[in-house]
């Protein structure tokens, strides 16, 4: 069980590394660096649930919120407080 479990957050740290934070670069913007400061947050601070949830819907809310800038600032207001929190 500690092995199957070491395994999938080796995989879910991979997927993250390399194609992660969807959600936070579309709400923030590709030049604005607060998406990278979001993207540690996840990593090193998020519970694993909230981990996975990120990587199995991240993509879909990031086009949902692609051409809505109302729901990108209410995006960017969560982010934010949650960045001032940690």
């Amino acid at each position: 069980s500690a092995r199957k479990s070491a395994g999938k957050k080796s995989m879910i740290g991979s997927i993250i590394g390399g194609i992660f934070c969807w959600v936070a670069r579309e709400a923030y913007g590709a030049d604005n660096p607060k998406w990278l400061r979001f993207r540690e947050w996840m990593l090193h601070r998020a519970s694993d649930d909230l981990r996975e949830y990120y990587v199995e819907h991240g993509p879909a809310i990031a086009e949902s919120i692609r051409h809505d800038e109302p729901a990108k600032a209410r995006m960017r207001g969560t982010m934010d407080a949650i960045l001032e929190g940690s």
